[in-house]
């Protein structure tokens, strides 16, 4: 499972640049306890980072084994653009929604009117502009270093303007706002971490319900809203599919709640053994 504080909770010296006001430092492990325990010896401010943020780093273990019951869970398919994802997906999902269930979570189907087309051109022009600013040297001195669908990538993010980056950098304000009243009345979000199986390598093709895209921006409607409001989310396994590739969860929090979702992804760990307890071949 692969946990994303809070932006800023991590420093990120040392880290090589995709879009710094975006990247996020953070442990993979087999459990939410390990995760809980990395992300403990991790966290804390720095003052080289000019992103890291000097809040308290409370204790990540704390809340682990109190369980979910009367914890409000929401399901937000505007947060993700009603994004289609697969019906083995979908299935597994619902069944989460299940476990949360029987655990006593009370879950509620909660609305997000901002538009998510203004979110998707938000996050392209910041995107573009710091993953340009960092890479235009590099690109100007040797473009035949980078490959193809890097190249292509850049040649995009060249074209963002000064004024489309300005706007996009409001837009994220306000974007966070309206996350942060939706985190009012509830203390999660759960959504699928992923629309569809794992691509595979030779192709990086992913199939949604018989259709096949690329593998590099399908899973993004269920990803990059967290990354433009910095909010911490945490994936975990949520089944697996009928060719036994891994299915993933993602339980989304406002900003510094880690400890929160920690305790609600233990929660679905314990309550879930014949799902944690398997690997998938190879593992």
């Amino acid at each position: 499972m692969g946990l994303k504080p809070t932006h800023g909770r991590i420093s990120l010296g040392g880290v090589c640049p995709n879009v710094l006001s975006f990247d996020h430092v953070g442990p993979m492990t087999r459990t939410v306890r390990d995760a809980a325990l990395m992300l403990q010896a991790m966290a804390g401010y720095d003052p080289r980072d000019p992103w890291s943020q000097d809040v308290p780093v409370p204790d990540f273990s704390a809340r682990i084994g109190a369980g979910v019951r009367g914890t409000r869970i929401g399901l937000c398919p505007e947060l993700s653009g009603h994004v289609e994802v697969d019906a083995e997906v979908a299935e597994a999902f619902e069944g989460a929604v299940r476990v949360f269930e029987r655990l006593g979570a009370r879950i509620e189907t909660v609305p997000f009117a901002y538009p998510f087309d203004r979110i998707v051109r938000a996050m392209t022009a910041i995107l573009g502009a710091e993953f340009a600013e960092f890479h235009r040297p590099f690109y100007e001195k040797n473009p035949n270093g980078y490959g193809a669908d890097v190249r292509e990538r850049l040649q995009g993010a060249f074209k963002v303007t000064l004024d489309e980056h300005v706007r996009a950098l409001r837009e994220r304000e306000l974007v966070r706002r309206e996350v942060a009243a939706l985190f009012r009345s509830v203390e999660a979000i759960i959504m699928p971490a992923t629309v569809c199986t794992p691509a595979p390598i030779a192709t990086l093709m992913a199939r949604v319900n018989g259709k096949e895209s690329s593998a590099l921006w399908v899973h993004s409607p269920l990803l990059r809203p967290h990354n433009l409001t910095g909010c911490p989310a945490i994936a975990l396994p949520m089944g697996f599919s009928r060719d036994q590739l891994p299915l993933s969860l993602q339980i989304v929090g406002p900003r510094w709640a880690e400890a929160e979702i920690l305790q609600i992804a233990q929660a679905f760990e314990e309550a879930t053994p014949e799902i944690h307890a398997k690997r998938p071949p190879g593992a």
